[in-house]
């Protein structure tokens, strides 16, 4: 999709944003992955990953990737600001130094801003992923994220936050964030990215995260989109994991018009672990997609997948889970479940899981359902004075809970319990 105008808009904008965009020895880097997504274009529906999903309006509207710089009070945002967290604010694709509190650092332990690492030497690179061209994209034009690295040992024991606002009222923006964690041998971290957004223009967030977990480490992750109505997010999260390291993800969606969410996950050793949960909480028109690929590629590694959403008038949700256990990963334990709350009649849920088995001597299971809220449920709590309003809250907060109880206890927690509260508070409005 994206040749004849459309190409030659993005090229004038890279262009336009080369002298602009941090690390000036990725220069190579970004020219190769722009041609490289010339070369595919935009996905459509055609491509079977793409199928629930169309980007078409998207690929239509002409986004502007410099952002122009403007004085943005965070204050409004500050709710959304995980208590005593390492915090890295990022405001239209720029590091804001006045919103940001980095803090003390343990022995051990590197975090910064994207744009100062690709200036130093001795920094943290960003890598490129292979046949993904929103993933090429953002190569191109990546400008702010969070770079964090580990050494071997380090713990972290305060969550560390990367917050990305994006708001104006100016040309419609393009946000492409990028960022990189590497947790050394041995380490723990909590990670947590937050993106929200207001205001009369479109934004478009195109986010990559590239996290490396090594031998024995733990990672959380967690991440909260609650971008603008009419905003665009597509995000890809890459993980890989060695041997007996674990790594786990919380994700959340109540915002944006449309919304892709991919996360993938290399087991590359044996030992190895992931637990993944995620879910939406929509309602008007909103889109959200949840596509994962778990690769099984060691044998005795384990996976499991909790995905709940919430949906509400005529907004859609999609899941695709997909899982690939590789001809020598004898001993995989995976489990994959995905549950739809319907709360009217136009909602509409797909879901699509995937196993791909090629080892034997494997327990591998998956399981959908869609359905209403239990009247029985419901009449239980309304005959015993729980008003309906609050009875029918009650019940979408137990459904959703399982996917907020993958986040680390504390204030990593607290963050996705507000954003359900929230959404719960606009459905009673």
């Amino acid at each position: 999709m994206a040749h004849g105008a459309e190409t030659e808009a993005l090229r004038a904008h890279f262009e336009k944003a080369r002298g602009c965009l941090p690390g000036p020895a990725l220069g190579t880097l970004r020219e190769s992955a722009l041609e490289a997504f010339v070369r595919s274009g935009f996905p459509t529906r055609r491509d079977e990953a793409w199928k629930y999903t169309s980007l078409d309006r998207l690929a239509r509207t002409d986004f502007d990737p410099l952002a122009a710089a403007m004085e943005v009070d965070t204050t409004p945002w500050r709710d959304f600001f995980v208590a005593d967290a390492h915090r890295i604010v990022i405001v239209n694709g720029r590091f804001d130094t006045a919103a940001s509190h980095i803090g003390g650092l343990p022995e051990g332990v590197r975090l910064g801003p994207l744009s100062a690492a690709v200036e130093d030497p001795d920094g943290l690179q960003p890598g490129t992923v292979d046949g993904a061209p929103l993933a090429a994209l953002n190569t191109a034009f990546m400008r702010e994220g969070l770079v964090l690295r580990l050494e071997d040992g380090a713990v972290l024991e305060r969550p560390v936050q990367v917050m990305h606002v994006a708001c104006g009222t100016g040309p419609d923006i393009a946000l492409h964030s990028r960022s990189v964690v590497v947790a050394g041998e041995a380490s723990r971290a909590t990670v947590v990215e937050t993106f929200v957004g207001s205001g009369s223009a479109r934004s478009w967030t195109n986010s990559v995260t590239e996290i490396r977990v090594g031998r024995e480490a733990r990672l959380s992750h967690v991440k909260l989109q609650a971008e603008a109505p009419g905003a665009y997010h597509t995000a890809l999260t890459e993980t890989r994991l060695d041997r007996d390291a674990a790594y786990s993800a919380a994700v959340l969606a109540t915002g944006a018009a449309l919304s892709r969410n991919e996360i993938k996950v290399a087991l590359d050793d044996a030992g190895a672990s992931c637990d993944i949960r995620g879910g939406v909480l929509l309602r008007g028109r909103q889109h959200g997609d949840n596509t994962t690929e778990i690769d099984h590629r060691a044998g005795h590694a384990d996976s499991n997948q909790i995905f709940r959403n919430v949906l509400d008038d005529r907004a859609r949700s999609v899941f695709q889970g997909g899982v690939a256990v590789g001809a020598g990963a004898i001993g995989t334990n995976s489990q994959q479940s995905n549950r739809n709350l319907l709360l009217s009649r136009g909602a509409r849920a797909d879901s699509k899981p995937e196993l791909r088995i090629l080892a034997d001597d494997v327990k591998c299971a998956h399981g959908a359902t869609v359905g209403e809220i239990d009247p029985n449920a419901m009449f239980y709590l309304v005959s015993r004075g729980v008003p309906p309003g609050e009875a029918r809250n009650l019940l979408i907060h137990a459904f959703v809970a399982e996917v907020v109880e993958g986040a680390p206890e504390g204030s990593a927690r607290d963050h996705l319990q507000q954003a359900v509260a929230q959404w719960m508070g606009g459905a009673a409005a």
